[in-house]
């Protein structure tokens, strides 16, 4: 067992994101309709889903931002 308890809050925090990842790359077809869908990232969604914006116009001048 890993005792990620030893770590800062910050590293605990990417282990946990990182576990996240594997789950959902590697669990079966089975294993995903098993699972609960997870609350937290569906109020994340919701919350980027306002903020929605197109960038295809964008154009980054660097020159300008040197500028400053």
């Amino acid at each position: 067992m890993i005792d990620i308890h030893i770590l800062p809050k910050k590293a605990q925090n990417e282990l946990i994101d990182f576990y996240q990842f594997l789950v959902e790359r590697y669990r079966t077809g089975q294993t995903k309709n098993k699972m609960k869908p997870n609350k937290d990232l569906n109020n994340i969604t919701a919350f980027f889903d306002g903020y929605n914006i197109d960038l295809s116009d964008f154009k980054l001048n660097r020159d300008e931002i040197y500028d400053r």
